[in-house]
């Protein structure tokens, strides 16, 4: 099993929709692979800890007070796009995309190309250029890859950040919950 399925069902475990076949095959991944078992261990800690949570009802009216805020708002409209603007964006996008076709099969439209000699020209042109793209793309490639084993192991260090966020939402929640009961007279 690749580990983009064990996420896949990690995410079914934790919403409690996992069937005992599903059970079994994330069980046996998690085993060979010490990454997705940390993601499950970690995944699993963070759902017990919002299971031991206890929940606080809203004060009576508190909906209805923030929907009474909201509605004395004033009205924010966009602005739409002008006809023109569209336009030039769909034959951007269109230009891109045509583009990006071209690149991802620059062999083959080179290699139709070469077989007729009044393309000789414009052949010579792109060959040169072909290699160019191949050399970037190759050093793009690899320094993608680094990038990526670099933010993998800065997120190793951040594992309890979404925790810790958590709590700081939950004491703010708390403040703001206290000062509305102080302000009620509760």
């Amino acid at each position: 099993m690749e580990c983009e399925k064990a996420g896949g069902l990690m995410m079914k475990y934790m919403d409690g929709v996992l069937d005992g076949a599903e059970a079994d095959s994330l069980n046996r991944h998690i085993k060979s692979c010490g990454h997705c078992k940390e993601d499950f261990l970690a995944y699993d800690s963070i759902m017990k800890n919002f299971s031991e949570m206890t929940l606080s009802e809203a004060p009576e009216g508190f909906e209805h007070r923030v929907m009474d805020i909201i509605r004395q708002l004033p009205e924010v409209r966009l602005k739409s796009v002008s006809r023109q603007l569209s336009g030039i964006l769909g034959v951007f996008t269109v230009l891109i995309g045509l583009g990006f076709i071209l690149i991802m099969n620059k062999e083959a439209m080179i290699g139709w190309l070469s077989q007729y000699p009044q393309f000789e020209p414009l052949t010579g042109i792109l060959v040169p250029v072909s290699t160019a793209l191949n050399s970037i793309s190759l050093q793009v490639s690899v320094t993608m890859s680094q990038y990526v084993s670099y933010l993998q192991q800065a997120s190793l260090r951040l594992n309890y950040v979404p925790l810790l966020l958590f709590g700081v939402l939950a004491a703010a929640q708390f403040v703001i919950y206290r000062r509305e009961r102080a302000v009620s007279g509760k």
